[in-house]
């Protein structure tokens, strides 16, 4: 894509009144030496100013072979027009870009002190293959688009005054749903119960129009993602605008399925129908749940058994190990990991206690014990990350995030002492939690592994390092051991130091914790994740 943008750039640049064009072989040297320098150790600036030369030199050139044989003039001109335009739509098709085309499909509103919601139209969405690749196509140029051009910083002086102003950026009930932030403007379901499984944690609420705009932008992403998915024979990972009342339900990450986009949805359901309360505030959407839940049961239960005919194999009750999930840790493919199956155990529960699905407590309670049983490696230490290999990843956290593990219960609370004294040995914690692994061992699609290897394995995660800090004051409160406070206090306070430094709080930052960026990708600086960080803080706060 880049390669493409490149060359149409420098015909736009060209003010002269013909077209002047490189030979076949000159120009593929010239991109080949744009690529050699897109790697880790060079700044986006310094790319920028090598882009910058080669378009001068596109400029220049003297008028030789061209790639169009036979082409007119009119013809070349009709392409290159037809090429903006569709760039053009496709920013535009964006309900971040400012202006756009995208219309609201569901609003919300605070009556008698409840969030209700209300439909304004019936969303098309389109789910087929031509769709994908227009999902995915989109997806990179924006992400190219926003290494180029976006991420700018919030020029605040303190940690509380930036995450104060992410929170008002990004929990803007006035967009039809949330995204993680920045090139990510489209709708990943999974984020309502990953990413962001503290939205709605009342303790680390700023104001009252703070915790309201929260609670309505959640509920207007579950609406949303609801319809999205419902039109789709399988889970999809990514819900794509591309007209006012138009959505693509695309796959845009490796694999066949979304692992936990399903989940992602009956968590955010789940959560906006549990009563928190801290102060003054406490959750206002229990009976727009209820409604929802009536209204939209037909669609939640196709969601559902899609989800389960897609993905489970009915013989062992483990996740299939003949497809490949699209999940979070998203760089890299897996087979029938730690991770998709503790998703598995997690929405079969969801579906169970709202309604939609029936699972026996049995049922569940034999497929967490297998589970337990066929992932953990007693000779490391920790839970092995797939059928594959008897490697360590860090999204093993995921099982306290989805209450698969009870540090009150000796097995799960030595284990996890077990796995925190493997993650300090190999400094994977450090200088900052967490990577996902030390090392990049993983199979990762051919554009991750060109462009961005250490994505999913060596690269630190602002989130599942607040959801490990999280983890450590746990295990401080259960085990009464004061070095796990202690060292989760101090990776607070570097996390205070990076959101100033950085102006913002990261998605990701290369293994020597600096911001990440790395040739055509860079890291989102401001993600609404911070909620999990300001609920370690809070926690910290409150443990003596």
């Amino acid at each position: 894509m880049i390669v493409v943008a490149l060359f149409f750039s420098g015909l736009l640049l060209n003010r002269s009144t013909k077209y002047k064009w490189l030979d076949h072989s000159s120009f593929a040297k010239q991109i080949k030496e744009v690529l050699d320098v897109e790697d880790h150790k060079r700044s986006i600036e310094r790319q920028r100013q090598y882009i910058a030369k080669l378009l001068r030199k596109l400029e220049a050139s003297p008028l030789k072979r061209p790639f169009n044989y036979g082409r007119s003039r009119p013809k070349r001109s009709i392409f290159l027009i037809t090429f903006i335009a569709f760039h053009i739509w496709l920013h535009f098709s964006s309900p971040y870009a400012t202006p756009n085309f995208v219309d609201q499909p569901y609003t919300t509103s605070v009556k008698n002190g409840q969030i209700t919601y209300m439909q304004k139209y019936e969303t098309w969405v389109w789910s087929n293959p031509l769709a994908d690749l227009l999902g995915y196509y989109k997806q990179g140029f924006l992400i190219v688009e926003n290494t180029l051009f976006g991420g700018q910083r919030i020029n605040a002086k303190s940690s509380g005054a930036i995450i104060d102003e992410i929170h008002a950026i990004r929990f803007d009930p006035s967009k039809p749903y949330l995204i993680s932030g920045d090139q990510f403007s489209v709708l990943y379901p999974r984020n309502l119960g990953v990413f962001y499984n503290q939205l709605l944690d009342p303790s680390t609420a700023h104001s009252k129009k703070d915790w309201e705009n929260r609670q309505r932008i959640y509920l207007q992403s579950a609406l949303f993602a609801i319809d999205g998915l419902a039109d789709s024979d399988v889970p999809k990972t990514t819900l794509v605008p591309i007209g006012p009342h138009t959505v693509i339900s695309t796959q845009v990450h490796p694999g066949d399925v979304g692992s936990d986009s399903v989940y992602g949805v009956l968590y955010a359901l789940d959560a906006m129908h549990t009563n928190r309360t801290s102060g003054e505030y406490s959750v206002q959407t229990i009976s727009a749940i209820d409604r929802l839940l009536v209204e939209k049961r037909a669609k939640l239960q196709h969601i559902v058994n899609s989800y389960i005919k897609t993905v489970q194999d009915p013989k062992t009750g483990f996740i299939r190990s003949d497809i490949k999930l699209a999940s979070a840790r998203d760089g890299v493919t897996r087979k029938s990991s730690f991770y998709d199956n503790v998703i598995l155990w997690k929405t079969l529960e969801l579906a169970n206690k709202l309604g939609i699905y029936k699972s026996p407590q049995t049922q569940l309670d034999s497929l967490k014990t297998a589970i337990k049983t066929r992932y953990w490696n007693e000779a490391n230490g920790y839970y092995n990350n797939d059928l594959r290999e008897a490697e360590f990843s860090s999204d093993w956290l995921i099982g306290y995030v989805a209450g698969f593990f009870d540090l009150t219960n000796s097995e799960d609370s030595s284990r996890t002492i077990r796995t925190i004294n493997y993650i300090n040995a190999h400094r994977i914690a450090s200088p900052l939690p967490i990577k996902y692994q030390s090392g990049t061992s993983e199979e990762m699609p051919f554009i991750i592994e060109t462009f961005v290897p250490i994505y999913g394995s060596e690269a630190i995660w602002s989130y599942w390092g607040a959801q490990y800090i999280t983890l450590l004051l746990n295990v401080s409160e259960t085990s009464h051991d004061q070095s796990y406070k202690t060292q989760a206090r101090e990776f607070i306070e570097k996390y205070n130091r990076v959101i100033v430094r950085d102006g913002g709080f990261a998605e990701t930052f290369s293994p020597d914790g600096l911001f990440f960026q790395h040739g055509v990708y860079k890291s989102i600086r401001i993600t609404g994740w911070v909620v999990q960080f300001e609920h370690a803080t809070e926690l910290s706060k409150r443990i003596k």
